[in-house]
């Protein structure tokens, strides 16, 4: 189980390794520092229209973004803290939240030793049910600061031209600001401590139309307050091709996992898949797999089309057994971001994910766009997660001249929880004016309008309205 001990000594040797690795290569280095003020006028400031409560709230935020790039070492780090400061509360006028987005990846020893490091601190809902806005200047206790840390060290060696061997370790650890109990019924997020090992083989450059993998992998994650979940596959792949469009994909081995007793995810025996690569032309692919991977008939897929040079068109389906604390990695990003509305739930409980994707994105002169929309079905141990979700968003900008911008969004979520069939509805739009003032002066009003429909908390029903204006600043 996962012991305090354990995460302090991931933090002790991940910053002591970083600290080396900085010292140890020389990258070119640019820091760019910024500061933003804005002034917000809100009628719903805690987002609870039976007592809704209007104020103006100062929002200030800081905001630092380093990078170095070099040979042998690659960094980003991304550091934002908010201050927000509402007048209108008596109790509580004042709030500070963190967000961190870092990464690093370096080369040790030349084609030998490699070290990949990330940090990150993010603010997120707790509860998808409760209250929920596109809004950070909205107050909830239902948003909460989750950090996450990873540091992988891997030892690469090629021999010759036939194969490449590959050893590897990763260290994660998850974990909230406080530990609290979920709004929903039976949930606990708690922190984690994951460990994985793995060895691979995989086929070198003499290898030109078959290309083939061997690898072996032992993963157990620590999770507080419930059953540790281990998972161990061995595993062969390869791909044919059959002409200059045309490759075949597959794959064969050996999974077991193991959760507490009882878990919907336990498995113990064969996987497979099989299917195809096809690239017909330079603006078209198409990769599809079929096969056994998690207890079941299991596919993926993966299309893409380039519309024109600057727009394209991407369709995918995937098929995932997760916690939420492995969820935490796949979703950061490296820029600085609102919450997502598409984090369901912090919950320490293990989700099989089945999901659909469109993004439709691109360039038309001095206008860009983008576009997504999604269908997820979740399946978790505690059936008051089993949720069925589908939505998108829709945001569109254009330059009218060298100092002025327009731009516009739209958001929209619906979710139906199996456990009671309650439907849950959300959307946002907006709409921004910028103007560059100078050089490094940059000025933006904007308005943001939320709405929320469903019937299990009423007092979280009916629409929230946000007026802004900002200056930032380069320093």
């Amino acid at each position: 189980m996962y012991t305090c001990k354990k995460s302090m000594l991931l933090l002790m040797s991940s910053v002591a390794i970083s600290g080396f690795i900085f010292s140890a290569n020389a990258a070119s280095w640019r820091v760019e520092p910024t500061i933003t003020v804005a002034e917000i006028y809100t009628d719903n400031v805690d987002l609870d229209t039976s007592s809704s409560q209007s104020d103006f709230i100062t929002q200030v935020t800081p905001q630092i973004r380093i990078t170095g790039d070099g040979s042998r070492l690659n960094t980003l780090i991304n550091y934002a803290p908010n201050y927000f400061y509402y007048p209108g509360d008596d109790d509580d006028q004042h709030e500070l939240r963190h967000n961190l987005q870092a990464r690093l990846s370096s080369e040790l020893i030349s084609e030998t030793f490699f070290v990949d490091a990330s940090a990150n601190i993010d603010q997120l809902f707790l509860d998808r049910r409760q209250a929920i806005s596109s809004q950070e200047a909205s107050r909830t206790d239902n948003r909460s600061t989750v950090q996450s840390y990873q540091f992988s060290p891997y030892l690469v060696h090629r021999i010759g031209a036939l194969a490449t061997v590959q050893l590897s370790y990763d260290l994660r650890h998850v974990r909230q600001a406080e530990d609290a109990e979920q709004t929903t019924a039976n949930t606990f997020f708690g922190n984690s401590l994951s460990h994985e090992g793995s060895f691979s083989v995989t086929s070198g450059s003499r290898f030109t139309r078959l290309n083939w993998g061997l690898s072996a992998l032992y993963r157990t994650e620590d999770r507080e307050n419930t059953r540790d979940f281990d998972t161990t596959t061995v595993r062969a792949d390869f791909s044919y091709q059959l002409s200059h469009i045309l490759t075949v994909l597959g794959s064969a081995g050996y999974q077991e996992r193991e959760a507490e007793l009882g878990s919907f995810v336990n498995f113990n025996g064969f996987i497979w898949d099989a299917g195809f690569r096809l690239v017909p032309g330079p603006r078209t692919s198409l990769s599809l797999r079929y096969g056994n991977q998690n207890d079941g008939d299991t596919f993926s897929l993966n299309a893409h089309y380039k519309i024109t040079a600057k727009d394209s068109i991407n369709l995918s389906f995937s098929d995932t057994i997760q916690t939420f604390q492995s969820t935490v990695f796949s979703d950061n990003v490296d820029v600085i971001n609102s919450p997502s509305l598409n984090s369901g739930f912090i919950s320490g409980d293990l989700t099989r994910r089945k999901e659909w994707a469109l993004t439709v994105q691109g360039i038309r002169g001095r206008t860009t766009y983008a576009a997504t929309a999604f269908h997820r079905k979740n399946r978790s141990d505690n059936n008051a997660l089993d949720e069925t979700e589908y939505g998108g968003n829709f945001t569109i900008s254009r330059n009218l001249n060298q100092r002025l911008s327009i731009s516009s969004g739209f958001t929209y979520s619906s979710s139906e929880f199996s456990n009671d069939s309650i439907r849950d509805k959300f959307w946002s739009a907006s709409a921004n004016v910028s103007y560059r003032i100078s050089k490094s002066l940059f000025g933006t009003l904007g308005y943001v309008h939320t709405d929320r429909d469903q019937t299990r908390f009423t007092n979280l029903n009916g629409g929230s309205n946000y007026i802004s204006l900002s200056v930032r600043a380069g320093l």
